[in-house]
């Protein structure tokens, strides 16, 4: 007796360990993807960008239309997904970044010429972005993948009107009424 609590002691240990690592490994995703946005969405996005059209070497008023569409996904998609992030809001973080992956790809076929080195390390950010979604959540995923098994470990309907259950038999009303008639 005493070993099996041992063990259900060993195990409750064990669980909560892998809970404290994964939430030191949110927080480190948190701090990486605050310095990526700081450095890849200000500086090179919103600070190239307008460097880019204040600049009288290159003429943007023909692309002035995607430059806005630029600026504006940067800061949605990849900017605003940071305050999500500290507001434990990771489903929606991890959504932002995708979509801001998808505007990365529309911007990339939209744009002339290739100046790819300004927006493609906006993908950094989505990937932590979407790993943070996946293990910031955690717990609700598994919380859902055990009551899934759950469920489908419960007992099933018997044909004959109650349920069977794998370690104690169950005894349908109707079936405990024609026990009763058959004894009398």
């Amino acid at each position: 007796m005493k070993r099996k609590e041992y063990c259900l002691f060993c195990t409750k240990i064990s669980v909560l360990k892998v809970k404290d690592k994964m939430k030191i490994f949110v927080i480190v995703l948190k701090v990486l993807m605050m310095i990526a946005t700081g450095v890849i969405a200000v500086v090179l996005n919103i600070l190239g960008l307008i460097s880019l059209i204040t600049t009288e070497t290159t003429d943007v008023s023909s692309i002035m239309g995607i430059l806005i569409f630029w600026m504006s996904f940067t800061v949605i998609c990849y900017i605003v997904p940071v305050f999500f992030a500290m507001l434990k809001k990771y489903f929606i973080c991890g959504a932002l970044t995708f979509v801001g992956l998808i505007c990365v790809l529309i911007l990339h076929e939209m744009l002339p010429g290739d100046p790819g080195y300004l927006y493609m390390p906006l993908l950094i950010i989505t990937v932590l972005g979407i790993l943070l979604a996946i293990f910031g959540n955690w717990d609700k995923i598994h919380g859902n993948i055990e009551k899934r098994e759950k469920e489908k470990n419960k007992a099933a309907p018997s044909v004959l009107g109650g349920t069977t259950a794998p370690a104690d038999e169950v005894i349908s009303k109707k079936a405990a009424k024609k026990r009763a008639k058959a004894k009398k």
